[in-house]
């Protein structure tokens, strides 16, 4: 019981010197618990991204939307466009198209796996069976960069730069980490 009460109050101390430091709270917190500044998500970027990367495993056709594969298909409703920008729409449906013609000779082929092997948003072939973390690296001017890590895990699998338009946390870049 003992040793619990000094951690809190080890914790503690950590957090309020880093409160002074200028970190929020929650970073605080996650830097003091040896999580190197990982949180679950916070900000309103930071939800965002975790929103999109949540929906992405489990709505195939906002992957194939933004790889501009011919198996997506438009439906009513899903206006996949709210949730990224037109750029990173474009850089994906490149990797996809140059995937597709090293593997495949430009072209789909039935039972031939010959587009990208993973979710480009979450860098990942696999759900994480946990909350995601996050770590803010710098926001401000409608624009953040956010690094984010599968719980348990030590290193980042993913970077991705958000710009607000219209109001609205957008993705705009994802760079999958080895």
């Amino acid at each position: 019981m003992a040793h619990v009460l000094w951690l809190l109050v080890g914790v503690l101390a950590v957090v309020v010197l880093d409160l002074g430091a200028g970190l929020s709270g929650q970073t605080a917190v996650a830097l003091a618990l040896g999580q190197g500044g990982y949180h679950r998500a916070a900000t309103e970027a930071e939800k965002t991204l975790d929103r999109v990367l949540r929906l992405s495993e489990k709505d195939p056709d906002l992957v194939a939307f933004l790889l501009a594969t011919p198996q997506y298909k438009a439906r009513a409703g899903k206006d996949y466009g709210r949730y990224v920008t037109p750029r990173l729409r474009t850089d994906l449906a490149a990797l996809e198209r140059a995937t597709v013609a090293e593997n495949c000779q430009g072209k789909y082929l039935d039972g031939e796996l010959c587009g990208l092997d993973y979710n480009p948003l979450t860098c990942a072939q696999d759900l994480a069976d946990g909350a995601y973390l996050y770590q803010t690296a710098s926001s401000g001017d409608g624009r953040a960069e956010i690094s984010y890590k599968w719980p348990g895990e030590k290193d980042s699998l993913g970077r991705f730069t958000l710009v607000q338009d219209g109001g609205v946390w957008k993705i705009d870049a994802v760079t999958c980490l080895p």
